[in-house]
């Protein structure tokens, strides 16, 4: 179930907000603050409650970090989820505001939610509004907030055998799975791959390297086989991950890089290719990916092999590190970045 693909509630615009205490919610709060957060206008509130608590429960999904926004009367008026992720980042879902000053105190909520996710030891939250989401957007900013890009969803099927040109690799370049062995081989590469990257550069600095790689890791289910690494001279020099979503019939194209070692030589198209030649005759169904709307090389190359677009979303982060690496650059998993 994922949050923003329901219509969350969108309370009355006339109805009150408050700048009122803010409640770290309790079980027996959970359905009342649940209300606020998934029921679509016009339906059964309660109900839609339900069912979401249903699926948390079924899943193991944490409710630990749920806080929401008290009126005068004591009623929840606004609520905030935040969902941990491997590699110490959380996704943050909300009350959808109704007006701007709705948007401040859903604002206020989520920059008081981010103070106590630091306590926690988290070091990202992401988010992901659609475009069109202006008031969504709003609260996220006033929460503190930064928009990162606008990413691009792309999707094809995934290749029957046969139909994928293999590539020929040039002399000097060889490619192989990964394994752990390979661990810190695969940490150098993406290191080198961030480098003038043309993918959500905005994060420089924000996350440990190795944090990233298991947040990649936890995408769906991880099968070192659909991994693979490339070296350039026997230097590490690519990687592109492919992970199946857990109870979809996809694959996720989780990352692709190269280092500035390995660019401008089409490594990116083999390398893409012979990932869409491991997935031949797989029984899912489709292939998607997430880029920076700004990463034109990328967009480029998804079109020609087969992709098209499904959908687009803001990406927007808040870094909880107090004292960030100069030294290493993250990358938003489920974003795609």
């Amino acid at each position: 179930m994922n949050l923003r693909q329901t219509d969350p509630h969108r309370p009355d615009p006339g109805r009150r907000t408050s700048g009122g205490p803010i409640l770290q919610v309790g079980e027996d709060r959970h359905l009342e603050a649940i209300e606020r957060l998934v029921a679509p206008p016009g339906t059964d509130n309660r109900l839609h409650a339900r069912k979401f608590l249903d699926y948390a429960r079924e899943t193991g999904l944490s409710l630990e970090y749920l806080w929401s926004n008290l009126d005068e009367q004591g009623r929840i008026t606004e609520t905030v989820l935040a969902v941990p992720n491997a590699g110490r980042t959380a996704m943050m879902f909300t009350t959808r505001p109704a007006s701007p000053e709705q948007a401040a105190s859903v604002g206020r909520v989520i920059d008081h939610a981010c103070g106590k996710l630091t306590e926690g030891g988290l070091h990202l939250v992401q988010s992901l509004p659609e475009p069109a989401d202006l008031l969504d957007r709003e609260a996220f900013l006033a929460g503190r907030f930064v928009e990162l890009a606008i990413l691009s969803y792309f999707q094809r099927p995934v290749p029957r055998p046969g139909k994928i040109p293999q590539p020929v690799w040039p002399v000097k370049v060889r490619v192989g799975p990964y394994d752990e062995s390979r661990r810190d081989d695969l940490v150098e590469i993406l290191n080198a791959s961030y480098e003038q990257t043309l993918d959500c550069p905005g994060l420089t600095g924000l996350r440990d390297t190795h944090d990233i790689l298991e947040g990649h890791r936890a995408t769906g289910a991880f099968e070192p086989a659909l991994w693979t690494l490339l070296y350039v001279e026997d230097q590490p020099s690519g990687a592109l991950l492919l992970n199946p979503a857990a109870g979809q019939e996809t694959v996720e194209l989780v990352y692709v890089g190269l280092a500035l070692r390995a660019r401008g030589k089409g490594l990116g198209r083999s390398l893409l290719r012979h990932g869409l030649g491991l997935l031949a005759g797989r029984e899912e169904r489709t292939v998607t990916v997430a880029a920076d709307e700004r990463n034109a090389p990328a967009l480029a190359l998804y079109r020609s092999e087969g992709f098209h677009s499904i959908g687009r979303r803001v990406a927007m982060i808040r870094s909880l590190r107090r004292r960030p690496s100069a030294q290493s650059e993250a990358k938003p998993e489920s974003a795609g970045c």
